[in-house]
């Protein structure tokens, strides 16, 4: 027995090392379950910062994409030129347009991050061969892999600009390294075009209810006409905006794309419309009257005109002299006390008449009278962007009938006695316009002229039966200009027309007919030019809102 027992001994000591190693083990399994359990939360942690700095990125693009954001990528509140600005007009990215903007932040070395130097080198722009951009001269790869290869040559395709969020350029910066922002095209989704029978690079606009491919002869979303097309702006551009997080330490990404655009304003009611705060902003008198129309859907004045609808408004005063007659409402601000603008002198009330002036009287009575006083919130106007680059200021006379030019930069042009000069459809970038009397602009399909006006006081003058507008479409002959000059018209039964010039003062003459819309600082029809408003006209302010988001998806890279 004592034998037996001597045998056993050290066997509680080897049950014990076994134990000490089956804890050690056990141990050891927590701890690296626990560092497991710590790295999946760090790279947890790490992508969801990394996540977030994308989308931070991404909305400092969709808020800076605001005309009314004093810090604005578009112009004209963006002042620092093509090199630091979107293109005027969005435009889908190509050679020399500056069709792409760079928001670039970079913690504390910026420098370091140049994502249009190659898709390769750290913090390159790995995404952009996909989204569509062909007349770049980048050729479409797989959607499913890094973008290969070059990015274009020269810088003359992008734009750059500093990111504004708070701690930018420090260490304590957030992550993301730079936001890309284009007009989106059709295939910038690559095998989910918006309209698959359509070209790939044909722009995409969004009405406010859906994306839409541009239509038709317009260059930009903004005028574009459908059949299906309201008053007011039909679309405005889509733009994509791709933002790219990265860790310059661990090499982590995150990437996130975006589609944004701004609804369409509603239609605006106003076919003459002053944007001065001043008494007698609007003058009507020697017998003018107002009324409506609208050139939509093949419509014609001959066809579609009303007694009601020719609406007025000013941010200031409305006077109404004479015998003046205002077949629609007239819109104004109210004045305190009293809750409605009320009729008086001038100043103190925000709508004047005297004689027999006043509202078409409908018949038979119509209840609530569409031909009335209302209140109204003043409204804001952005002037059309100056002709850039600027055009000359050398003269350029017409003086025998059936001259013609096509759409470019010109100087000062004038029409004389007996002149007709003929536009072809386009857009001209002009310094001043004059027609005389018995001369004649004739248009042959939609023009745009947009009117620079150095050193003219008066850079446009289109005396009576001087515009022969024969499509009988308003839109289709449109004149911007940004300057606070004097724009002088005189009617005539073929003067349809659309005038932009929130700044300036336009002078209507002659006792004879306008038809389209009128936006300027002040308007004086005291001349007794009858007014007709074509309520198919696009002009109106912007939407001051926020870009829309439409679409939002991680990228896989």
């Amino acid at each position: 027995m004592k034998r037996s027992l001597n045998q056993q001994s050290g066997v509680a000591l080897l049950f014990a090392l076994l134990a000490l190693f089956l804890l050690t083990a056990i141990a050891l399994g927590m701890i690296y379950m626990t560092n497991t359990e710590g790295s999946v939360n760090a790279n947890y942690r790490n992508d969801q910062a990394l996540y977030f700095a994308a989308k931070a990125g991404l909305e400092e693009a969709r808020n800076r994409l605001m005309p009314t954001n004093p810090n604005s990528l578009v112009p004209p509140n963006c002042t620092g030129g093509p090199s630091a600005c979107l293109a005027t007009t969005p435009v889908v990215p190509g050679p020399g347009n500056n069709g792409i903007m760079y928001i670039i932040n970079g913690g504390t070395n910026p420098g370091a991050v140049q994502p249009w130097s190659s898709p390769t080198v750290q913090f390159g722009d790995n995404e952009l061969c996909h989204d569509g951009y062909t007349a770049l001269g980048i050729s479409p790869q797989s959607s499913d892999v890094p973008c290969q290869g070059s990015l274009p040559a020269g810088n003359g395709w992008y734009a750059t600009t500093a990111s504004l969020l708070p701690f930018n350029g420090t260490a304590a910066a957030l992550p993301f390294q730079w936001v890309r922002i284009a007009m989106k095209v059709n295939n910038s989704v690559q095998s989910y075009p918006v309209n698959g029978a359509f070209a790939g690079g044909t722009p995409v606009c969004f009405d406010g209810a859906e994306e839409i491919l541009l239509q038709g002869p317009a260059t930009d979303c903004t005028k574009m006409v459908t059949a299906n097309t309201p008053p007011g702006p039909a679309a405005n551009p889509v733009f994509l905006i791709t933002s790219l997080a990265a860790s310059p330490v661990t090499g982590a990404r995150r990437m996130v794309q975006a589609e944004v655009a701004v609804s369409p304003a509603p239609p605006f009611p106003y076919g003459m419309f002053a944007t001065s705060n001043g008494c007698g902003a609007v003058t009507l008198g020697g017998g003018a009257t107002t009324n409506s129309f609208t050139s939509a859907n093949g419509g014609n004045y001959s066809t579609t005109a009303s007694s009601t609808g020719g609406d007025v408004g000013s941010n200031g005063n409305v006077s109404a002299l004479g015998n003046a007659q205002i077949g629609g409402m007239v819109g104004v601000p109210a004045v305190a006390p009293a809750a409605m603008a009320t009729q008086g002198p001038c100043p103190g009330n925000n709508f004047t008449t005297n004689g027999g002036a006043g509202f078409v009287t409908l018949n038979p009575p119509v209840h609530p009278n569409p031909n009335t006083l209302t209140t109204i919130q003043p409204y804001t106007f952005t002037p059309p962007p100056p002709p850039n680059p600027a055009p000359p200021t050398t003269a350029y006379n017409v003086q025998k009938a059936g001259a013609t030019i096509l759409p470019g930069s010109y100087g000062n042009i004038s029409v004389n006695a007996g002149g007709t000069l003929v536009l072809t459809a386009g857009t001209y970038n002009i310094n001043t316009l004059t027609v005389n009397g018995n001369a004649q602009i004739v248009t042959t399909g939609p023009v745009v002229i947009n009117v620079m006006g150095a050193g003219s006081a008066t850079p446009v003058t289109i005396n009576g039966g001087g515009l022969a507008n024969t499509s009988g479409i308003a839109n289709n002959f449109q004149i911007n200009y940004s300057g606070t000059g004097t724009v002088q018209l005189g009617g005539g039964a073929q003067t349809y027309m659309i005038v932009n010039a929130p700044a300036a003062n336009v002078k209507l003459k002659g006792g004879t007919d306008f038809y389209g819309a009128i936006i300027a600082a002040t308007i004086d029809d005291s001349g007794g030019v009858n007014f007709h408003f074509d309520k198919n006209s696009k002009l109106g302010p912007p939407n001051p809102g926020n870009l829309t988001e439409i679409s939002f998806r991680d990228v896989m890279y």
